[in-house]
């Protein structure tokens, strides 16, 4: 039987681009989030703007936390770490001889908790040299194989949602 939820590094990478697109733009960060919602609801069930605000909310808090300079860079290096990497030291295969790296999933496995666990690890890693970030002037928008993220990502949030 095949599966309806979001991968949870899917989950993780477009929380990250929430709190990203919020730092870098004037909208609320609700839009952002339905943005996600949005174009996540077209390819897997289940994915609320609720889960993805709560999430970007604790990793904008988190790096208030750190004092993190350069913010969006660092989220960015995330996106970066989440699209290319599995796990430190582990490359992700976006495509396989079976399926690809957006194939459905038959539980959940994504969560607010897990989403900053995740971001806060990469945190860490980055800091002890661990985790590698983004070449200066990467853009997920030049890379390849990765339509379903590029089309949520060039969709506008409307302000209108973030009422």
């Amino acid at each position: 039987m095949a599966g309806t939820f979001c991968p949870e590094w899917v989950f993780n990478l477009c929380v990250a681009r929430t709190a990203y697109e919020f730092i870098i733009s004037d909208l609320p960060i609700k839009s952002y989030a339905k943005k996600y919602e949005k174009g996540l609801g077209e390819h897997y069930q289940g994915v609320t703007h609720e889960e993805i605000e709560a999430s970007a909310e604790l990793i904008l808090r988190f790096l208030v936390e750190i004092n993190a300079e350069k913010s969006d860079e660092l989220l960015n290096n995330y996106v970066f770490f989440t699209l290319k990497y599995d796990h430190p030291g582990s490359k992700r295969k976006l495509k396989g001889l079976l399926g690809t790296a957006f194939d459905k999933e038959k539980s959940k496995s994504y969560s607010t908790n897990n989403a900053v666990k995740s971001f806060r690890a990469y945190v860490f890693g980055l800091r002890s040299g661990v985790t590698v970030k983004s070449d200066p002037g990467w853009e997920i928008l030049e890379e390849k194989d990765i339509d379903i993220l590029i089309n949520i990502i060039k969709e506008e949030a409307d302000i209108v949602d973030g009422v």
